[in-house]
């Protein structure tokens, strides 16, 4: 009788095995075999046959490495504007909105352009956040062709573009300054100045 029921127990224990290795080979889940190293090459599991893709090492945009793929800043600037009134006149701080003779920047228009483009720099998380716009700093061109007093007008875009932008302006060399009647006053301007991200 006991030897009956050992022989029970081994068949259940043997079938089981047998079942259970059959399970694993009928699997989704397979391992690819070692290599003559006996490491297996790394990133090999398979499920259902698909390679398993490494995503610890791939590129995010705003990652650590502090840089966003293919995307660029570029920095223009628009036509100088004086405030248009009615007449000319100073006003109590003796600045001309207007003047007979416009301040000029030595060299002109393109040297402008040449010196923000040379001297402004797009900060990069702006860029990873494709912070963009045009920022319109106000300034004065005193009568000895120094500029003062620059800041910014209107809405901020942030990421310290407005900051950047004034802190260029304030840097400039001196200008040509306005005239009315053939004197040099001062005189206040408006310099747009446009970021812009490129792909």
């Amino acid at each position: 009788m006991k030897k009956n029921v050992r022989s029970k127990i081994w068949a259940m224990a043997v079938a089981g095995s047998v079942f259970f290795m059959s399970a694993c080979n009928n699997s989704d889940y397979t391992k690819s075999p070692a290599t003559e190293g006996g490491n297996a090459p790394a990133n090999t599991d398979t499920v259902n046959n698909v390679p398993m893709k490494d995503t610890t090492s791939a590129a995010v945009p705003g990652s650590a490495s502090g840089k966003t793929a293919n995307k660029k800043g570029k920095v223009t600037i628009g036509n100088m504007s004086e405030k248009r009134t009615t007449g000319i006149k100073a006003d109590k701080d003796g600045v001309y909105e207007t003047s007979e003779t416009r301040p000029m920047y030595p060299g002109g228009q393109a040297a402008l352009e040449n010196y923000i483009n040379n001297n402004i720099e797009y900060q990069q998380p702006a860029i990873d956040e494709s912070t963009q716009g045009t920022v319109n700093v106000q300034f004065v061109v005193d009568e000895n062709g120094n500029v003062t007093n620059a800041k910014e007008i209107g809405k901020d875009l942030g990421n310290g573009l407005d900051q950047e932008a004034v802190r260029v302006i304030s840097s400039m060399p001196k200008w040509t300054p306005g005239k009315v009647k053939g004197k040099n006053v001062k005189t206040r301007v408006v310099l747009p100045i446009t970021y812009k991200i490129e792909q």
